[in-house]
């Protein structure tokens, strides 16, 4: 059998750990994650010090194949989400999201190769949170895009903090066959402000069972991390 962690993880640009990359990497280790959908990913901006955060994570945590996914210019650098992954990245994309007038937002693929060469598909976002009308703009492209673009024959996971807690607002993923690991009847309230479930990870079940998730609760970030081991169908 053949198996595989996927975390998801809003790091809040490295703002609680002070950019200690080594704190938020000890999170991402508890979890066993193989891959990880990280937001709001800072890139040589001001406020983080000039740092290249991604290649700051990479190295802590040893997930030494990465994406960054540029959202907008922010404060001398770029502001946007990223994937670490332990597996080599075969084929990558980003692109972006209709985000109006509101705070421009982007989601990226990557298809990496795991160990036995079996291929995998994995994705990462965050979605605007001012306007439910633009969420749902949003979650209408991204299940445009997995419909036209993806290959159902091979595993997909798509991770994000989706900045909802309405289950129903994924239906677009849904009505494609696509599953949730925080969901109604398990969920995980992995935004620690004011508790609630708006990160999660979006699976294809043909492909993929899960067999054991969880919430790492720490205060590393306004976030908790949210991760899933499958078992490869």
């Amino acid at each position: 059998m053949k198996h595989i962690t996927i975390a998801t993880y809003n790091i809040r640009h490295g703002h609680d750990v002070r950019f200690d990359w080594s704190r938020l990497a000890d999170v991402i280790h508890a979890s066993g994650a193989d891959l990880v959908g990280l937001q709001e990913v800072d890139m040589y901006t001001g406020r983080t010090g000039g740092a290249d955060t991604v290649t700051g994570l990479a190295n802590a945590t040893g997930l030494a194949h990465t994406l960054y996914i540029p959202a907008m210019d922010f404060d001398g650098g770029q502001y946007g989400t990223a994937i670490l992954s332990r597996y080599p990245i075969a084929a990558s994309e980003v692109h972006p999201l209709d985000s109006a007038h509101y705070e421009p937002r982007a989601f990226g693929c990557v298809t990496v190769t795991l160990e036995d060469g079996t291929p995998f598909c994995f994705l990462n976002t965050h979605l605007s949170y001012e306007s439910i009308r633009q969420q749902q703009i949003q979650f209408d492209q991204l299940a445009a895009w997995m419909e036209e673009q993806t290959d159902r024959s091979v595993p997909t996971v798509l991770t994000g903090d989706f900045n909802t807690e309405n289950f129903d607002a994924f239906a677009p993923l849904k009505a494609l066959g696509f599953a949730l690991v925080n969901h109604e009847t398990q969920t995980y309230k992995t935004f620690r402000t004011s508790p609630l479930a708006i990160d999660n990870l979006v699976y294809s079940p043909e492909k993929l069972t899960p067999i054991r998730q969880g919430m790492i609760d720490s205060d590393c970030s306004d976030h908790n991390l949210l991760w899933c081991r499958f078992e490869l169908i």
